[in-house]
């Protein structure tokens, strides 16, 4: 029995999702709380993924510079999303491939863990906490 290779949604599928999820996000006119995230609610510290909600806000608005004062990461994230059907036949790819298992398990873990840092400063800063 021969299994149908599954293949993930390419780039006008991906860009479509998230123009409907930043425009629905957009368009909710609902009064939301001063915050969504539990830990600067119960603490005052904002946490590395705060400014979610309010980027895809401003990026349903076309405000792109305002989503980056909310939250680079988020940006980052949503060109991530369309890009990466994109780098799956690229160079960067290839030498991934050629990589040693032991550096494709670490390096995943070590970038994760540095944009987090990075972006948990930034809220810092953002709040006027640093």
């Amino acid at each position: 029995m021969k299994y149908a290779i599954r293949r993930p949604w390419g780039v006008p599928t991906r860009v479509m999702l998230l123009l409907m999820g930043v425009v629905g996000l957009a368009a909710l006119r609902i009064p939301r709380p001063p915050t969504l995230c539990l830990l600067r609610q119960a603490t005052g510290v904002p946490c590395p993924l705060c400014g979610f909600t309010t980027a895809a806000v401003h990026l349903g608005h076309a405000d792109v510079v305002g989503a980056l004062g909310a939250s680079p990461l988020a940006v980052a994230t949503c060109v991530a999303f369309v890009l990466v059907p994109v780098t799956r036949r690229s160079r960067l790819m290839t030498r991934w491939r050629d990589m040693s298992h032991r550096t494709r398990q670490i390096a995943p873990v070590v970038t994760i863990v540095t944009i987090l840092i990075v972006s948990e400063g930034w809220q810092l800063a953002r709040f006027g906490i640093i």
